[in-house]
């Protein structure tokens, strides 16, 4: 419920909204709920043009990037195992936050998620990013099919030599 005001504390009120534009305001400066200012001022009409100008804009912070000091962190963990093997698990605590900054400056980094993981892997290096995907699963039988498709995910194929190596057949 809207509270009672003199008729002196009301004329007060409406001449500020007219002068400021904004209820919200005015119900701060006079420490009265915006209900209550709503309430006394509500035959007044205000424009939206005049409210965006008198109101104090609220924008959200903007994650910017400072190309000036470099990569460190996590990031520069995860390029460095990208270097020295070729390909990163996510399972050794990498995420796609990591992933993200280091593929702004090299976009030749890729990533793949199957069987549950997610890798991590340099273009050039997908061979051997395949053959950690197959090693780490922790699947006891393998068939040519699935083989097969973790070649095709990966864009590489193998020799028949090859595949034999890496199934699994009990």
């Amino acid at each position: 419920m809207s509270e009672v005001l003199s008729d002196e504390q009301i004329q007060e009120i409406r001449k500020y909204v007219k002068k400021y534009n904004s209820k919200i305001d005015v119900a701060n400066k006079f420490a009265l709920s915006y209900t209550t200012v709503l309430f006394y001022t509500r035959d007044i009409r205000i424009k939206r043009s005049k409210i965006r100008h008198n109101v104090i804009k609220r924008t959200p912070m903007k994650m910017t990037y400072n190309h000036s000091r470099g990569i460190s962190g996590r990031p520069l963990s995860l390029l460095k195992k990208l270097v020295k093997n070729g390909y990163a698990l996510s399972s050794e605590g990498y995420s796609l936050k990591e992933y993200i900054r280091l593929k702004k400056d090299f976009p030749q980094i890729r990533r793949t998620k199957m069987y549950g993981r997610m890798i991590y892997y340099l273009d050039d290096k997908s061979e051997a990013a395949a053959e950690a995907l197959i090693n780490v699963t922790n699947k006891k039988v393998m068939s040519y099919q699935e083989l097969k498709q973790v070649t095709k995910v990966f864009d590489n194929n193998l020799k028949k030599c090859e595949k034999k190596q890496y199934l699994k057949l009990d």
